[in-house]
């Protein structure tokens, strides 16, 4: 079904088969084998045993093989990890995948997300799943995303009609994305996808498989339906606007405020939740501004709770940190005193006479943000944001809810499979590794820690404590668990006010995407782009040039062949999708004219190993591993790892 950018085709939709009828028996084997050594090396623990099994279970037919590899796959759930290599090399060989295996990445997603509408349930396990699959055969993650956005926006579509609010913001998202976008899809494809159309005015675009493949058929039909309105409300939480409308009924122990507000919004089958700790006015936008930078999915929420206490605790913070410098420059030790603090065996006299100031509203806030992570829990296992997964991200008593948030979901059942990741910065919380190996039962994917050694104002907070010398904030966890990522934040984090003020410099330093990553791969793609498709095209097709022209506000592709026939590469208004037309199917209209794109599928290309390296410039695809700890006082790149 590979056929070349640019050979006409008369029929306007193009259907491309299953992935189990592209690639051979053994590699069908393979592909599943791989998954069941995967699921073994990142779900051994007894209570992921059954998610574990299921997945192997509906993946043999999806695959195609016979029911008799059931016992030997299963038994690859406990199989020997190396073996890993042993089945990769056979995908490798395999002609389907001779230039990358993106295809075999959208087969899985795909799989995940029929699962996922048949159970009502995307579960977090699933997406780490792809992602470490992603890691592992080295596809670009950022693709994997857009391929799933493509199946929120086709649900989200069918299901309900926007208001005008959001038809302005997604009007507003896709303007800044369009450029992005559209040289993503040609990544994609230069190097060894498919270059996609779209269908029904998706946003996202659909690669290797047609919309109607996510669920059957009759995909629309199902969908209008009552029950497919349900499965669709169940994945994203639209009974009740999910977290956006969640209003606390009753005030819960001390807990006197408790509230979600969009960061960004949108829909995608996975959300993140961030959690400020500490405020430094009271305003409409208090909880939002410090995650300004903030671009880890397009629907994510801030959790607004006391905001009373936590701007009092912000005022403390801020006068006991102008007190210490003024006694730093009146004694003349500043070094001594801010820098020195953190190894200081006694605290100076001067600082202490202070203490009452700083400690009554931390110890309130402190108590007030355990009860704020108890309540989080109880929203989260009720599954009031969908069932789907979620991703949450805090400092100081940010971090400190989701801790307890966290640690309350593991002593409950059916507590797997809702957490993807949990990142935690600056968190006022004990190192002790008992008490951090109660969640790896809560969250599939990463648990981060990022602390600052020379931190003195936490270290000066829990001076009377008997874990002064095990906070999280100050130090690495010492657990040996591939969840477990610890980061050294002592390079850009002078003091514990830095996790507000530097939060731009921190998210990249933990790999989580902000908009200046987005902004930076816009600026790569826009730049290197036209140079790549147009090498491509000569070597391919000996076309003699392309390049980019703004039409009608949007951008697209004006190809022109050595044998003066024309071709048009161009970005639909309607379904932000790119596609190929000859000049003699445009003689009716001027040539400048763009035809009803929502007809075509997939179109789909043959490609040269030579673009392959092209293609995956953008991200980290050299499958590479976190390490156990990583700092971040060398150089980083402004390009984060796929989250």
């Amino acid at each position: 079904s590979m056929q070349a950018l640019g050979s006409y085709c008369s029929s306007s939709v193009f259907e491309s088969k299953p992935f189990r009828e592209l690639i051979s028996d053994a590699g069908t084997y393979s592909y599943t084998a791989l998954t069941s050594l995967v699921l073994h090396e990142l779900f051994h623990n007894e209570y992921d045993k059954n998610f574990c099994v299921d997945i192997i279970k509906r993946l043999i037919p999806h695959n195609g093989l016979p029911p008799q590899v059931e016992s030997a796959l299963t038994a690859l759930l406990d199989g020997d990890l190396e073996k890993q290599t042993v089945f990769k090399e056979v995908l490798l060989k395999e002609e389907a995948l001779e230039h990358g295996c993106l295809p075999l990445l959208q087969d899985l997603v795909l799989f995940g997300v029929k699962g996922g509408l048949a159970s009502g349930v995307y579960d977090a396990r699933m997406r780490v799943l792809i992602r470490h699959m992603a890691l592992l055969l080295k596809v670009n993650y950022d693709l994997i995303d857009l391929y799933e956005e493509s199946v929120v926006e086709y649900l989200s579509v069918e299901v309900h009609e926007q208001s005008n609010e959001e038809e302005k913001e997604k009007q507003k998202r896709q303007k800044t994305k369009k450029i992005k976008r559209y040289a993503l899809i040609s990544i994609a494809t230069l190097g060894g996808g498919a270059l996609l159309g779209l269908t029904g005015g998706l946003a996202a675009p659909l690669i290797g498989a047609g919309v109607g493949t996510i669920i059957g058929g009759t995909s629309a039909a199902v969908l209008s339906s009552a029950a497919g309105v349900a499965v669709v409300g169940s994945l994203f939480g639209v009974a009740g606007a999910g977290l956006s409308g969640y209003k606390m009924q009753k005030r819960v122990g001390e807990v006197e405020e408790f509230a979600f507000e969009y960061l960004t919004r949108g829909s995608q089958l996975h959300i993140t939740i961030a959690i400020c700790g500490w405020l430094t006015d009271i305003r409409k936008d208090s909880f939002q501004r410090p995650w300004r930078s903030l671009a880890n999915s397009r629907e994510q929420y801030c959790l607004k709770y006391e905001s009373k206490y936590l701007y009092e605790l912000g005022q403390a913070m801020e006068y006991l940190l102008t007190f210490a410098v003024s006694i730093a420059a009146q004694e003349a030790l500043k070094f001594t005193i801010l820098s020195g603090l953190i190894t200081a065996i006694t605290w100076p006299t001067s600082l202490l006479t202070l203490a009452s100031v700083i400690d009554n509203p931390w110890g309130v806030c402190c108590r007030r943000s355990a009860e704020v992570g108890k309540q989080l829990a109880e929203i989260l296992l009720s599954r009031q944001q969908g069932r789907r997964p979620v991703t949450l991200i805090g400092f100081s008593l940010g971090a400190r809810v989701i801790f307890y948030c966290l640690q309350e979901m593991s002593h409950r059942s059916n507590c797997e499979g809702i957490i993807q990741d949990a990142i935690l910065l600056g968190a006022p919380i004990t190192g002790n590794t008992k008490n951090w190996k109660l969640l790896s039962r809560v969250v599939s994917g990463r648990i981060v820690n990022g602390y600052c050694r020379s931190d003195w104002l936490l270290k000066f907070l829990y001076r009377t404590s008997s874990i002064t010398k095990e906070i999280a904030g100050l130090q690495p966890i010492n657990w040996d668990d591939r969840r477990m990522h610890n980061f050294d934040l002592s390079a850009i984090v002078e003091g514990h006010m830095d996790y507000y003020k530097k939060l731009d410099e921190i998210l990249p330093a933990v790999s989580v995407h902000t908009t200046e990553d987005n902004q930076d791969m816009t600026t790569f793609m826009r730049k290197s782009m036209s140079d790549t498709c147009s090498s491509y095209l000569r070597h391919k097709h000996g076309i003699g040039r392309t390049r980019l022209k703004p039409w009608k506000s949007e951008t697209y592709l004006l190809v022109l062949e050595k044998e003066s026939r024309h071709e048009y590469l161009h970005r639909s208004q309607s379904s932000d999708c790119i596609s190929s037309e000859t000049f003699s199917n445009s003689q009716k209209r001027n040539s400048s004219g763009a035809r009803d794109l929502t007809k075509i599928s997939v179109v789909s290309l043959c490609t040269p190993k030579t673009t392959t390296k092209d293609a995956f410039k953008l991200g980290n695809t050299d499958g590479r591993s976190f390490s156990r700890e990583e700092s971040c006082s060398s150089s980083r790149s402004t390009t984060p790892p796929p989250h």
